[in-house]
């Protein structure tokens, strides 16, 4: 009983190990510039060696969307099925972006 009794207080007192805390201010600047250069959240995550819901989660928390500019209202925010690149499609059925359109072609 004695001996359960130390065990199970070494095992509550024993530190666990957690992962350091990103740094978001020295980060945010190459996920806005992966942004503007077109990559997804998938493809920054990727870039930058992050796990994509963790990007998805701070994008979200600091209410950060996609900045691709829209000029007429059919036109719809998508990302490549191919290539995983986010791109306005002038239509809802495209997923394709426009060079991996003119590539299968």
């Amino acid at each position: 009983m004695e001996y359960a009794h130390k065990h199970a207080q070494s095992v509550q007192t024993s530190p666990t190990p957690c992962r350091p805390r990103l740094d978001w201010a020295a980060i945010a600047p190459a996920i806005a510039q992966l942004r503007r250069q077109g990559c997804s959240n998938r493809e920054t995550a990727r870039r930058l060696g992050l796990n994509i819901k963790t990007l998805e989660a701070h994008l979200r928390r600091h209410r950060i969307r996609n900045a691709l500019p829209m000029d007429r209202p059919d036109q719809v925010r998508r990302t490549c099925l191919n290539c995983d690149t986010a791109f306005v499609a002038d239509g809802r059925f495209l997923r394709l972006c426009p060079d991996c359109r003119a590539m299968f072609s």
